[in-house]
């Protein structure tokens, strides 16, 4: 197998003028580093693109596989039909604006992840129909989120709204501790777009795509007001937010260039694989703490007797508690587990271990009740009363493997018919 493949990301960049580098008389184009270091930590490859490119967006985003909007100046109020305030907008690039707005709407349609910091936020707000408040110090009642041009920052909660793209990525159980330097906020929240995270003032602080799903129908987009950049090195659930960026991007750009993914193999049913279950049930309930888990399983096609399958054994692990991560996140990968986060899902997790360079075991760690552990159990539970169910599923899955190779991303999304159909009409099991 080729090594894994690493998601390539779109930054887009600052204008500097002639007064930021020296011996740069005509100005250039550059990204503070902090954001280009949080992606790298995520596994990803960079690169900049700029305000001025001759090729469309369509062009220039392709061979891209997701896309980071950074802070910077304010956007031109006209673009939100406002009159500006001369008194305190600074840094307006109107051309700089339509870029971004265009690759926003680009990753959108081609779905592509997105993640919009700080001014990329107020974009993508921008972008989808919204307005700003152009200068929040002149509102009453509001904390202190920081004036850039003044040179001044504070640290500031942010309350999470559960069941969002933000809580599922962050996985805290308390206010997010942010670093915040803006002087302008969301007004009028954008079409299509749902608020998932605001300052105990009340402020807008995050955003998310309406609609966003596993299954690509919706891009997994996210804006957050602060830099997460900024204490990304130190805190792991801002580091989240960039991992989350280059997972999605990394599952889907490898699957659409068929390169660092596994071939899809779908083999007939082998009796070993409960024996194989066993092993793994008692390997990870020897790692992880006994007062955390509540139940092991096991589901996916290797758990139903009789079904062609991928030769990968899935283990659910149901537990109490989703939060802090590091109880299990921290004894499953010094394990040797691989972790990989579900920026979608409050109530799941992900890991998984490969043999002799093949994938082996998928570990999904799930909220003890969730609907995540229900939906498991009953799909399962389902085709082991329904043998002409279950020979129609792995029919399916043979002709899926055959016509995808190893686009995963594809694959899957083709088998969410079927599985939500079965799933529908499955009874709730203990």
């Amino acid at each position: 197998m080729s090594e894994r493949y690493r998601a390539f990301i779109a930054v887009a960049a600052y204008h500097l003028d002639e007064t930021r580098v020296a011996r740069w008389p005509d100005g250039g184009y550059g990204v503070p580093a902090p954001y280009l270091e949080a992606l790298r930590r995520a596994g990803a490859r960079t690169a900049i693109v700029s305000p001025g490119e001759v090729a469309g967006v369509d062009e220039l985003l392709e061979p891209f596989d997701g896309l980071l909007l950074c802070g910077g100046g304010d956007v031109d109020p006209a673009r939100y039909g406002a009159v500006p305030d001369g008194d305190h907008n600074y840094g307006v690039e109107p051309d700089r604006d339509a870029f971004e707005a265009e690759l926003l709407r680009a990753a959108d349609l081609a779905h592509k992840p997105v993640l919009a910091i700080c001014r990329g936020m107020q974009v993508m707000n921008v972008a989808f129909g919204g307005t700003l408040h152009q200068h929040l110090p002149d509102m009453d009642g509001l904390l202190a989120h920081g004036v850039p041009i003044d040179g001044t920052e504070t640290i500031h909660d942010v309350d999470v709204v559960p069941d969002t793209l933000l809580s599922a990525t962050t996985k805290s159980d308390a206010p997010l501790r942010c670093n915040s330097h803006h002087h302008q906020g969301i007004d009028r929240v954008g079409d299509d777009l749902v608020v998932n995270g605001r300052a105990p003032d009340g402020l807008v602080e995050a955003l998310e795509r309406d609609g966003a799903d596993l299954n690509r129908d919706t891009t997994w987009m996210l804006g957050v007001q602060w830099h997460p950049e900024e204490t990304a090195d130190e805190d792991p659930a801002q580091q989240r937010l960039f991992d989350a960026l280059v997972n999605i991007a990394r599952f889907s750009g490898g699957s659409r260039r068929r390169i660092g993914m596994h071939e899809l193999v779908v083999v007939p049913s082998d009796p070993t694989w409960p024996a194989r279950f066993e092993e793994e049930a008692a390997r990870l309930a020897a790692i992880l703490p006994e007062d955390l888990v509540t139940r092991i399983d096991h589901v996916g096609s290797t758990s139903v007797p009789g079904l062609d399958a991928k030769p990968i054994i899935d283990v659910q692990v149901s537990v109490r508690s989703m939060t802090p991560t590091d109880a299990y996140v921290v004894p499953l990968t010094a394990a040797g587990y691989r972790h990989v986060l579900d920026p979608w899902s409050d109530d799941h997790e992900f890991f998984s271990k490969d043999t002799d360079g093949e994938r082996a075991v998928n570990v999904h760690l799930c909220a003890d009740g969730s609907e995540w552990e229900r939906k498991h159990l009953a799909f399962r539970d389902h085709l082991r009363d329904h043998p002409e169910d279950a020979a129609a599923y792995a029919a399916l899955k043979r002709d899926l493997a055959a016509a995808h190779g190893v686009d995963r991303a594809s694959y899957t999304e083709d088998k969410t018919d079927f599985i939500e159909r079965i799933t529908a009409l499955a009874p709730q099991k203990d």
